[in-house]
C-alpha cells in the first residue's frame, strides 16, 4: 500500500517522485518501441518510452481491426476499467532482479516497485494509456508480460534491455532542484461572480 508517510509516522518527501515523473527533468526518449502482442484482429505496443532519473514512463497503443462486442463496452471500457470488472487486460513486469510488479486488482508490487496506469484515450478502434514505473530497472532483462482474452491475445512476455534505459539516465536534464509540492500554499480567494449566476447559488 502506498502512503505519503514513511515508517516512522513523518511525512515522506520522495512519495511524489516515486509515483510520477519528476516534474523539474527533461526525459530522455529511448527508441525501443515495440509490439508486445498481435492478432489478426488486434495490437498491443509499447510506445515513447522516456527515462527520467527516477524511473520510466511509456505509452501502450492498443488497436483492433473493429469495434468490440458489445459496442456498450468498447476498447476505452476494455483499457480503463477498475474496481471488481477489471482484470481483463493484464500486465505485469519483472525486473533482472526477480522484482515484479502488475496491474492485478488488489495485488501489492514487490520492493518498494511502483507500476501504474496513468491518463489516455481514444476511440473505438485505438486507445493510448499513459504508464509509469519506478525506480530504473537495474541492468539485465525487463520482461512485459502481457494478457487479454477479450482480444484474443494469449499471456506473452517481451523482454527489454534494462542496461539501455539505465544508461539513457545519465543524460537526463535537470532543470531545477525538486521539491515536494507545497500543500499549505493558502486557498485562492474565490472568482467574481455574476449575481444571481447558477455557479454563484451554493
Amino acid at each position: 500500500m502506498w502512503s505519503t508517510f514513511s515508517h516512522d509516522g513523518e511525512p515522506d518527501p520522495g512519495f511524489h517522485r516515486r509515483m510520477s515523473a519528476p516534474d523539474n527533468e527533461i526525459p530522455v526518449a529511448v527508441p525501443l518501441n515495440t509490439v508486445l502482442a498481435r492478432t489478426a484482429d488486434a495490437a498491443v505496443a509499447l510506445t515513447g518510452l522516456q527515462v527520467y532519473s527516477t524511473g520510466v514512463s511509456f505509452d501502450l497503443a492498443f488497436r483492433v481491426r473493429s469495434p468490440l462486442e458489445p459496442a456498450h463496452r468498447g476498447l476505452s471500457d476494455l483499457v480503463f476499467e477498475h474496481g471488481p470488472s477489471a482484470g481483463r487486460f493484464l500486465l505485469g513486469i519483472e525486473l533482472a532482479d526477480g522484482r515484479r510488479a502488475s496491474n492485478v486488482p488488489g495485488r501489492d508490487s514487490d520492493d518498494g516497485i511502483v507500476f501504474h496506469a496513468g491518463g489516455g484515450g481514444g476511440g473505438e478502434l485505438s486507445v493510448d494509456q499513459s504508464w509509469w514505473l519506478h525506480p530504473l530497472p537495474p541492468e539485465g532483462p525487463v520482461r512485459f508480460v502481457l494478457g487479454c482474452a477479450a482480444l484474443g491475445i494469449d499471456e506473452t512476455s517481451t523482454v527489454l534491455d534494462g542496461a539501455t534505459i539505465r544508461r539513457a539516465a545519465a543524460d537526463v536534464v535537470t532543470l531545477w532542484a525538486w521539491s515536494p509540492p507545497d500543500h499549505d500554499r493558502p486557498v485562492p480567494p474565490a472568482p467574481d461572480l455574476p449575481s444571481g449566476s447558477w455557479f454563484a447559488a451554493g
